[in-house]
């Protein structure tokens, strides 16, 4: 008798083992379904978000080459400044020398920058292929390249990228910031270079005094940076440039790297553009990646620094506004490349010109009051 009472405890036990078992699997298909709920939202969150990423909208090509093949004419990286209802555009010329001498001289047998005029809302007018900037002198013999326009004290400034490969001092070549100033885009004036110890590109100059002083927003890869001087002399003074070493480009840096799509290499685009929220900072971004083209793939991102101190970055995109997309911005002669450089504001629509694979002009544009208030929900 005993042993049957323990034989049915037995039985009870095993049933009451296998409930158990039964309710830990309902609990496992439960957490199961927790899970991929949480997936699911998850994705709907980021597809959200990337549904109101704000983007620039593309208006086109406003400025190509009539040659179909790639490496023999090039119309690119143009900068651009609105004078009433003229948009006066400065962009970059390059013919191809046949066979091109990589490493020893420049790829371009011309390399200079040449005048155009565009609508407010981003039309072409004319190009004139007028001569503005080209090598003359030592330290721009191979080139007069990416020049951007700022309108500052009465006079339009021409901040470029003199290159001297082809006669390179010292027999090491480099890149250098240079100055030139025009009027009325006839007669132009250039002012000079600045050198130290390394390669310099990507810069200008705030529209206005801060403080008192000539904001220099300049790139010494792979960070951006921002002087501040008194004067054209005193920004141009060889002295203090001589001094100029990596300790003082470490405590120049605002902007680094921080995104993935920043992966290789960060640089100032669009002269900065004057807000109530602050300066709006529009820069570009390359990475090395799969897919991408020699020089990497350059995508172009929004920031806002502070009014009084902008050195102070006080928000930033998490993504960018503008990638490779269109044929004419991935296939060129250098693929996979917008490039930024020109920037206005026209009746509240941001417009932005950008070269297309180091081969074309193209404008894109964005409502300001939308990119700031995107702006906002990432601050720094």
């Amino acid at each position: 008798m005993t042993d049957c009472r323990l034989q049915i405890t037995d039985y009870r036990l095993q049933i009451a083992d296998d409930r158990l078992q039964i309710a830990d699997c309902r609990l496992q298909i439960a957490d199961d379904r927790l899970q991929i709920a949480d997936c699911r939202w998850q994705k709907a969150k980021k597809d959200k978000e990337k549904r109101n990423m704000i983007k620039l909208k593309r208006l086109g090509v406003v400025l190509a080459p009539k040659e179909k093949e790639f490496k023999t004419v090039a119309k690119f990286n143009a900068g651009m400044v609105l004078d009433g209802k003229v948009v006066h555009m400065v962009y970059r010329h390059a013919v191809w020398t046949s066979g091109g001498y990589p490493n020893i001289k420049s790829n371009y047998a011309i390399d200079d920058t040449r005048y155009a005029r565009l609508t407010p809302t981003g039309k072409l007018v004319e190009d004139t292929g007028r001569v503005l900037l080209a090598p003359s002198t030592f330290y721009d013999n191979a080139g007069c390249q990416d020049a951007r326009i700022i309108f500052f004290e009465g006079w339009y400034y021409l901040i470029y990228a003199g290159w001297d490969i082809n006669k390179p001092i010292d027999k090491k070549d480099r890149a250098r910031v240079c100055f030139a100033r025009t009027k009325d885009f006839v007669k132009v004036e250039k002012l000079g270079f600045i050198s130290h110890y390394t390669w310099d590109k990507d810069a200008y100059i705030f529209p206005e005094r801060v403080n008192g002083k000539i904001a220099f927003v300049h790139r010494i890869i792979p960070n951006i940076q921002i002087d501040y001087f008194s004067s054209f002399k005193d920004l141009m003074d060889k002295k203090f440039w001589k001094k100029y070493d990596r300790k003082k480009v470490k405590a120049s840096t605002v902007m680094r790297a921080v995104f993935p799509w920043e992966a290789g290499k960060i640089g100032g685009s669009v002269p900065p553009i004057k807000t109530r929220k602050g300066w709006l900072f529009i820069y570009h971004a390359s990475k090395m990646e799969k897919g991408a083209g020699s020089a990497g793939c350059y995508r172009a991102g929004a920031a806002l620094l502070d009014l009084k101190n902008p050195s102070k970055v006080i928000a930033r995109l998490p993504y960018p506004i503008l990638e490779p997309e269109t044929d004419y911005e991935r296939k060129g002669d250098v693929d996979t490349v917008v490039f930024p450089v020109g920037g206005y504001v026209y009746k509240g629509d941001l417009y932005i010109s950008y070269g297309g694979a180091d081969r074309c002009v193209a404008i894109a544009k964005v409502r300001l009051i939308d990119l700031l208030a995107e702006l906002g929900k990432y601050p720094c």
